[in-house]
């Protein structure tokens, strides 16, 4: 269906700016230009709504903001949870440091 309605829009479009450049050389009228102007706008409308179809990946169509932030705060809270763990076992590696059984020797004493 994107297909069909992208090459109508490209045709629509190679007709539209035939009719605006000749609307432009034959000697443009006041009511004219109105017509112009609501068909560019259509165009231009259905041209917008068939790339941010095409575009829009399907994870942001289907996801509501609720449901995002939601996982953003789950996220966070993992994230936190491992901070935590990773401090506490910095933590726990600077206590033991101290309480090694093997003394360094000094290069002097060789």
């Amino acid at each position: 269906m994107r297909i069909f309605l992208s090459i109508t829009v490209g045709i629509s479009l190679i007709i539209l700016a035939g009719g605006t450049i000749g609307y432009i050389f034959d000697g443009p009228t006041f009511g004219g230009g109105f017509i112009l102007v609501a068909a560019w706008a259509a165009v231009t409308v259905l041209a917008i709504i068939i790339i941010e179809g095409t575009f829009t990946p399907e994870w942001a169509k289907n996801t509501g903001s609720e449901k995002l932030s939601k996982r953003l705060k789950e996220c966070e809270k993992r994230l936190i949870d491992l901070q935590d763990i990773a401090i506490a076992n910095d933590e726990k590696i600077k206590r033991l440091e101290p309480q090694t059984l093997v003394t360094p020797i000094s290069p002097q004493t060789i």
